[in-house]
């Protein structure tokens, strides 16, 4: 992964700090973990995959900025909890790191959603095709009849399930969307608010 790949996945733009990094990565984390998805298996799967590449971008970022002090300690801060008083600006900057790591979080859920929208709709052709073949065949008489039948009546009974089980899964999605969306104009609200 290169170092403009990193800052994409971590809704960065160049020259940030370690600390900056370090919170679009903990807001990520937070909104994209897979333990987020329990009952859920391929969303479980999904945002595996979305932490491997979250992980790996902020692995290459943070080798990028240097080893050493952190952008806390440069300002003058101990880096150790006993840090100076948080100022406007430090809100700011922390609200909208916020806003920007959920609007990428949001930008990957709603990419996930059109993928399985279109699986939905691959799955329901194949089940209305299929119960096509099954009505023309179930006048069928004999073996060839019969197994046509058989496997055409399985395709339609597996788009359908199929079909609601991806409906269920773009529905959870599209909840998760709506709420990073909320996230993300909250926390640019605040950033608005603390600049004022």
């Amino acid at each position: 992964m290169t170092q403009d790949e990193a800052l994409s996945v971590l809704g960065l733009k160049p020259g940030t700090t370690r600390d900056e990094i370090q919170i679009a990565y903990r807001e990520l984390a937070q909104m994209l973990h897979p333990d987020r998805f329990p009952d859920n298996a391929k969303l479980r799967a999904r945002a595996e995959a979305q932490m491997r590449a979250v992980n790996e971008a902020r692995d290459v970022l943070l080798k990028g900025a240097g080893r050493g002090r952190s952008a806390s300690r440069a300002r003058g801060g101990t880096g150790t909890g006993a840090s100076r008083p948080r100022t406007t600006a430090d809100i700011a900057f922390e609200a909208e790191a916020r806003a920007h790591a959920a609007e990428t979080a949001r930008l990957t859920v709603v990419g996930q959603a059109r993928t399985l929208r279109e699986r939905r709709r691959g799955m329901g052709s194949l089940a209305a095709v299929a119960g096509g073949v099954m009505l023309v065949t179930s006048r069928m008489r004999g073996t060839v009849g019969t197994l046509v039948f058989s496997v055409a009546s399985m395709l339609v009974v597996w788009g359908i399930v199929d079909v609601v089980m991806l409906t269920n899964q773009i529905n959870v999605l599209e909840r998760r969307a709506r709420n990073l969306l909320r996230q993300r104009d909250a926390a640019a609200d605040i950033a608005r608010r603390a600049r004022a």
